[in-house]
C-alpha cells in the first residue's frame, strides 16, 4: 500500500522539457533522487517546488533512494514505475581529516551551480562557509577530482581553504558528495581593473610551479580581494609537466580576464553588497 505523502523538501532540480528531469529531495531526515519521465508535467510546475510536491503521486514506503515516475500503461497517470535503493557514486579522494553531514548544514544562499553559503551545526565552524557538492550522480567524478587538486594545493595559498568533506547519509549508504571552503568575503570576480592581471598572474604562477595545469582560465574563477587574487573551480585541473602547456594557458590569462563574452560566468561566487559580480 502507498503511502500518503511525507514531509517532503525540494532541494534541487534538473529539469528538460523533452527529456528526464531529475530532483534531489528531503523526505523526512532521508534524502531521495526522483527521475520524471517527459510529456508528464509542465516545466512551471516542476520548476516550482511546492506545485512539485503537489501533483507528484503518493510516495511508496521503505528506504528507497532512487524513484522514476512514468506513466502508468494501463491508466495512463503518472505513477511510480520504480523505487529502489540504489548504491550511489561517492567522491573516493577523502585527504581531509574533517566530515560535515548534509543533514548538519543549513543552506543558505545560492552562489552558483551547486554552491551555496551555509552554517554548519558544529563548533569547528563558527563563521558562514561555502558548499560545493553533486547534485546528482554525473556530477561526482567533477568533485572528486576537484577534491584532488585541493589536496595538490593545500597550504600553498592558491585557493580558498579546503575545510572539510560534505557527507549524505541515507543509513546504510554514507557517501561523499563535495567538499567545504573558506567563503571570501568582500571579494569580487576579476577583470580589466588596475591590479587584476598581475594578482591573478601570481595565483596562476604558484598552481604551475606545483606543476598543476587549471584547465579553465576565465575571469570567473578568479577571486580578488583587495590586492590578492585566489582561484576556483579546479574540477578540470590535472597534474602537467609539460612546460609549454603551463606557459600557454598563462598567455591565456590577459585575454580571459578582458572577455565581455560571459564565457564561465554560469553563476556567481560573490554576493551583491560583498563586492558583488561585475
Amino acid at each position: 500500500m502507498l503511502s500518503t505523502k511525507p514531509n517532503i523538501e525540494l532541494l534541487q532540480a534538473e529539469i528538460d522539457e523533452d527529456d528526464q528531469s531529475f530532483f534531489r529531495l528531503r523526505v523526512g531526515k532521508t534524502i531521495k533522487y526522483l527521475t520524471i519521465e517527459p510529456g508528464l508535467y509542465s516545466t512551471e510546475d516542476m520548476c516550482f517546488g511546492p506545485s512539485l510536491l503537489s501533483i507528484l503521486p503518493a510516495f511508496p514506503p521503505g528506504d528507497w533512494n532512487d524513484g522514476l515516475i512514468a506513466r502508468n500503461p494501463e491508466t495512463g497517470q503518472p505513477f511510480f514505475a520504480r523505487a529502489m535503493n540504489t548504491k550511489l557514486p561517492s567522491v573516493m579522494n577523502t585527504w581531509h581529516n574533517v566530515s560535515i553531514d548534509y543533514a548538519d548544514i543549513e543552506v543558505g544562499e545560492k552562489l552558483r551551480t551547486g554552491v551555496y553559503e551555509v552554517t554548519v551545526a558544529s563548533p569547528l565552524f563558527e563563521t558562514v562557509v561555502v558548499a560545493k557538492f553533486a547534485r546528482f550522480s554525473w556530477e561526482i567524478a567533477y568533485l572528486d577530482n576537484e577534491t584532488r587538486a585541493y589536496q595538490w594545493i593545500d597550504g600553498h595559498d592558491i585557493a580558498p581553504r579546503f575545510l572539510g568533506h560534505l557527507t549524505e547519509d541515507n543509513g546504510d549508504d554514507k557517501r561523499v558528495i563535495g567538499f567545504l571552503m573558506e567563503r571570501v568575503t568582500g571579494a569580487r570576480h576579476a577583470g580589466a581593473r588596475p591590479g587584476d592581471a598581475a594578482a591573478c598572474q601570481t595565483a596562476l604562477g604558484r598552481l604551475h610551479r606545483l606543476g598543476i595545469r587549471h584547465g579553465d582560465v576565465n575571469r570567473f574563477n578568479f577571486l580578488v580581494q583587495g590586492g590578492r587574487a585566489v582561484l576556483i573551480d579546479f574540477d578540470t585541473a590535472r597534474k602537467c609537466d609539460h612546460a609549454d602547456e603551463l606557459r600557454r594557458e598563462s598567455e591565456m590569462l590577459e585575454a580571459a580576464l578582458l572577455d565581455a563574452s560571459g564565457r564561465g560566468g554560469g553563476g556567481i561566487l560573490c554576493r551583491a553588497g560583498t563586492g558583488g559580480a561585475e
